[in-house]
């Protein structure tokens, strides 16, 4: 049995990065994710904003969803590129903070920014291979290949969470992990998240853990995994849409993910007991006195204080 001795910040951390990408990539997540899209993502205005989508408005290759995967202008150094050709007489300055606005906002657009630029064309071989050969949806990929602004706030939180199993060295979390975040990751199609679930299954792996605690692990992540990404889902479908609706569906699944993970952990690997301390005696240590100090004593034993016989009695005997 592998003791869980992790102290209550690092305990929080490690519960957010399992319960992050379902909570963030169920229905609720993407209804927020949408509500932040209207707020952040504004209309572009500036002329890095227009030259940076320059290839998009005057092609519309890829739609609103796929363009900032393959239009080649969208990752940093694309996207600098052209910022950098919208004016003559700009400053290098100007060019960065044009670039940093516009990336900025798709950011938080409901599809995010490439994680890496492809052309139109290797899109398609790859959705046409992938849909083939596995049967993944042609969408998986072009979600999987960009990445928004809560789905990099849950990979920060997963990787995190690694970071903290790897730490305490425990099976348990490292298999509850790769499972928890390896389930979100492909119904959300959330990059961080998956290598997050790959790294924390190969340091399971390389901690030697039985087969019965990795296996425990991985069903502790996959149920507290499946309650919060359901919990999100139906709490999208009862509350409709806004941004407080939104909110309030990715708090109850994180809830209730917590409350499903903490009932599979008590069930599956308790903790060892608690060791109670035995009660101690109390050792009374007398200070060792100096002749003056018993001399100070022996005068004021000599005074009317307020104090029974016997007391002074005792208190003269001891102190001669």
């Amino acid at each position: 049995m592998t003791k869980r001795h992790n102290s209550i910040p690092e305990s929080a951390l490690f519960t957010g990065g399992v319960l992050a990408d379902p909570a963030l990539g169920s229905a609720s997540g993407h209804s927020l994710a949408q509500q932040l899209a209207s707020f952040i993502n504004t209309p572009n205005t500036t002329v890095y904003d227009k030259a940076i989508d320059s290839v998009y408005l005057s092609t519309h290759t890829g739609g609103s969803q796929l363009h900032h995967l393959i239009d080649g202008q969208h990752d940093i150094f694309g996207a600098f590129q052209a910022a950098a050709k919208a004016l003559p007489d700009d400053s290098l300055w100007q060019e960065v903070m044009g670039t940093a606005h516009h990336l900025g906002k798709d950011l938080f657009s409901v599809s995010g920014l490439p994680v890496v630029s492809l052309e139109p064309q290797q899109y398609q071989s790859a959705t046409l291979w992938l849909n083939e050969h596995l049967h993944v949806p042609k969408s998986w990929l072009g979600d999987l290949l960009q990445i928004n602004g809560l789905e990099l706030f849950s990979g920060v939180l997963s990787v995190a969470a690694v970071v903290v199993g790897c730490k305490q060295g425990d099976v348990h979390q490292l298999a509850e992990l790769a499972s928890a975040s390896g389930l979100a990751g492909m119904l959300t199609a959330n990059p961080i998240g998956l290598c997050a679930a790959a790294i924390a299954l190969v340091l399971a792996w390389k901690k030697r853990g039985e087969a019965s605690d990795v296996g425990k692990g991985m069903l502790v992540g996959a149920g507290s995994a499946g309650a919060a990404l359901l919990a999100g889902s139906g709490a999208a479908a009862l509350l409709g849409g806004g941004l407080l609706p939104a909110i309030g569906g990715v708090l109850l699944s994180v809830v209730i993910g917590f409350y499903v993970r903490r009932f599979l952990v008590n069930r599956l690997y308790p903790g060892a007991p608690v060791e109670q301390s035995q009660p101690q005696e109390l050792a009374w240590q007398v200070p060792e006195m100096t002749p003056v100090q018993v001399d100070v004593w022996r005068a004021m034993l000599r005074h009317t204080y307020p104090m029974s016989d016997d007391v002074r009695r005792m208190l003269s005997q001891a102190l001669s």
